[in-house]
């Protein structure tokens, strides 16, 4: 039989699926004794809600962050669909195929791999050059650079949707920046290559995308810092100047205090890069709205826009 994944699920389905336990608690029944298992699950295409009612005390051992064997029925609770569990077994991770429960990209990783090689061999300053070559060549930074999501909700969330990001934001400071000669267009290029690059340890995404503690303690942009200079300090007398300037445009990139930016653009390239990281996230969250609404005139109300799209 077929897989059969979350966004197809219909209510009056009978489901026999495996699936991922996002979050898990066990909830007193408000009108009568005893109490019942309210799951969060998902895989590659979405959550859902679920509930097991009057369960065995052993069956709340089922730990948050693991496989489960659903075996129930989808049914409506609150205008949205939800599964009643019958029953579920414990899966073990290596009989799950990841692909199941984290999207990837729809670009060709490889070839993305290439043009951010071919972007830096085009580098003519041999500063910014090396910098980038050496991450490329890192073989640990730059795997986990192609396979990481580039945030855990909001826009590319999948596996490779970092890389993606990161090129299509050096693409958009490339094309602007012809515009103004005032810009140091391949600092400008490194850095929006670089921007996000403490996404690496701001997320686990083995199979589903968690923020880890140091991205909740420090955040993704301390640790880009960090991984910025781990970097620069293998290339013999890298500039002060430029290691200042690449600094900034990581710290600065969010552009606004309420968007946790520690800094706001005070340099030109650092202003370029923060438009251009914003301009491609809001763009993909157009595109994706209207594959997703295809034939709609209105998309929902989209929180992270703070606003319905216009679709037709």
């Amino acid at each position: 039989m077929a897989k059969k994944y979350i966004s197809d699920f219909q209510v009056g389905d009978s489901i026999d699926e495996i699936l991922y336990i996002n979050s898990k608690r066990v909830q007193n029944y408000k009108n009568k004794p005893g109490c019942f298992l309210n799951l969060v699950l998902s895989d590659r295409t979405g959550t859902i809600g679920c509930k097991l009612w009057d369960f065995n005390p052993e069956q709340s051992n089922a730990p948050e962050k693991t496989f489960i064997r659903s075996i129930g029925e989808v049914v409506e609770f609150a205008e949205a669909p939800e599964i009643h569990l019958k029953d579920y077994e414990l899966i073990d991770s290596t009989a799950v195929d990841p692909r199941d429960f984290l999207p990837v990209t729809p670009f060709d990783t490889v070839e993305m791999q290439r043009e951010f090689c071919q972007i830096a061999l085009k580098l003519q300053n041999r500063h910014l050059k090396s910098l980038l070559s050496l991450f490329a060549q890192d073989d640990n930074l730059f795997h986990r650079f192609s396979q990481c999501p580039a945030a855990k909700m909001i826009h590319q969330a999948y596996v490779g949707g970092l890389l993606e990001h990161s090129l299509k934001t050096a693409k958009i400071v490339e094309q602007v920046a012809a515009f103004y000669p005032a810009v140091n267009r391949e600092l400008a290029v490194t850095g929006a290559l670089l921007h996000d690059i403490g996404k690496l340890d701001e997320y686990d995404f083995d199979y589903s995308i968690e923020v880890t503690d140091e991205g909740r303690l420090l955040g993704h942009i301390v640790l880009g810092l960090k991984i910025l200079d781990g970097l620069i300090d293998r290339i013999p007398d890298f500039p002060d100047e430029f290691r200042l300037a690449l600094h900034h445009i990581i710290t600065s990139h969010h552009g606004r205090y309420e968007w946790q930016s520690p800094k706001r653009p005070k340099t030109i390239e650092a202003c370029l890069v923060h438009y251009a990281d914003a301009m491609e996230a809001d763009l993909w969250k157009f595109s994706s709205l209207r594959e997703k609404y295809e034939g709609e005139n209105w998309s929902p109300w989209e929180r992270s826009l703070e606003r319905c799209v216009y679709l037709k």
